[in-house]
């Protein structure tokens, strides 16, 4: 833990390679994830987050993760790097859920030639991808 708030990637390199448990929790707690997404360390975070057995659903004693931490701590894009580690690793991608979000209004109808015809024309209102992205961001 000491290694991860004073930010030294080497250092947690040697411990993770000598075998250390990265989901050790101190008095509090805390993760050394939580820790480096409280201290903006995010080289840190990549590299526990490269850890197979890293677990980001882990809460300390005020019930917090280490997502939540990192959006405390004012540090997005660490929280952004966990976010999509959570839905990742639970064989979840966003497009996966935009998919099954669709209404069967927006899925498009086959023809006798099997062709499809979509049900909204391309020049929808819907968001694109960067808007919604945009507004998550907000």
């Amino acid at each position: 833990m000491l290694a991860v708030s004073h930010g030294r990637l080497d250092t947690v390199k040697l411990l993770i390679e000598a075998g250390a448990d990265i989901n050790i929790n101190d008095e509090d707690g805390s993760t050394a994830l939580m820790c480096a997404a409280e201290h903006g360390h995010i080289d840190i975070v990549k590299q526990l987050l490269s850890q197979p057995d890293c677990d980001v659903t882990f809460t300390d004693c005020d019930g917090t993760t280490a997502l939540d931490i990192a959006m405390y701590a004012g540090n997005r894009d660490i929280g952004v790097l966990i976010y999509a580690h959570e839905l990742f690793s639970r064989g979840r991608s966003p497009h996966v859920i935009q998919r099954h979000r669709r209404s069967k209004s927006e899925t498009p109808i086959m023809r006798a030639d099997h062709k499809p015809i979509p049900l909204q024309s391309s020049t929808s209102s819907s968001p694109t991808l960067s808007r919604a992205i945009h507004d998550l961001s907000l």
